[in-house]
């Protein structure tokens, strides 16, 4: 319910003012305000709001609890950022290099070493658990600085959609190599709803100067930077935002506990299962001794 909410408050920021001018001046340059219908970064923000409410209704699902399952929904909510990022970012984005760089070449090292961690028993099942520790470190230190150096080390202009596809795939790597295979979609969930936040937080700029670029349009004259401003609308997106995060984070847990209250019980019945067919061995055992005993006298 709470994801729900969250999202369609996100959506419905669009009939508010997103951006206005400054009281002063909002008679001098027209116009002087611009609703979400009426801008760009409205249309990212109900798109944003739309996604969040789909991917949070198919989380709530119970099919989303297979393992199968929980990864492709996690999958498509990568694939839908960088849809996202696709249909809307039209300028080139310069990242990569220093301490962006080594960040996602660590978080993209360590999402290799889980996903190496979790296949290296059936690999070498005999190999001692320290071995394995220091196998995953050298896996992990090895592909940090590959990735760096090939990928993330140097600073690259690219459409947008490049970088949100690679931190999109880190993101799901997160996701999906994390304990409990089931509540892949529920990590990356909470993942979209950050990113999602983010996206709403820094357009504030943009949808600043896209106030300022419509007056130019309309009557050839712009108000000063100053004095524009990002209003309700705006801040009602990232409330909306905000609480499809506390939704998903409690979803998270309650499954997370609904999982391990779950693996315990199944644990405690195979111990009991365990204990009862030792206790039934060593009862035919004592009767067959008992048997022979009579036998013998």
């Amino acid at each position: 319910m709470i994801l729900v909410v969250g999202s369609l408050l996100t959506m419905a920021s669009i009939a508010w003012e997103l951006t206005r001018m400054h009281p002063e001046t909002s008679y001098i340059v027209d116009p002087w305000s611009l609703r979400g219908f009426q801008s760009i970064h409205g249309s990212v923000i109900f798109t944003v709001g739309t996604l969040m409410l789909v991917f949070g209704l198919l989380t709530t699902f119970e099919f989303s609890l297979r393992a199968a399952n929980s990864r492709g929904l996690a999958a498509l909510m990568g694939l839908a950022a960088v849809g996202v990022a696709f249909l809307y970012g039209t300028d080139d984005r310069t990242m990569g290099g220093g301490v962006t760089g080594w960040a996602l070449a660590l978080l993209a090292a360590y999402v290799v070493r889980k996903a190496i961690a979790k296949v290296l028993p059936t690999w070498l099942p005999q190999v001692s658990s320290t071995i394995r520790t220091l196998i995953g470190l050298a896996v992990f230190l090895v592909t940090a600085l590959l990735f760096n150096l090939l990928l993330f080390g140097t600073e690259s202009t690219v459409q947008p959609w490049v970088w949100v596809a690679a931190i999109a795939a880190i993101l799901v790597g997160l996701a999906v190599v994390g304990q409990h295979a089931e509540l892949s979609a529920n990590r990356m969930l909470i993942f979209s709803s950050v990113g999602g936040w983010l996206t709403i937080a820094l357009s504030a700029a943009a949808a600043r100067t896209n106030l300022l670029d419509a007056q130019i349009a309309e009557s050839g004259l712009a108000g000063q930077y100053k004095d524009t401003q990002v209003t309700s609308g705006y801040f009602i997106a990232l409330l909306g935002m905000l609480i499809v995060f506390v939704g998903a984070v409690s979803l998270w847990a309650k499954r997370r506990d609904v999982i391990i209250n779950r693996v315990r019980a199944e644990k405690q019945r195979a111990a009991a299962e365990a204990s009862a067919a030792e206790i039934q061995a060593a009862l035919e055992l004592a009767q067959q001794h008992q048997r022979e005993a009579r036998a013998g006298s």
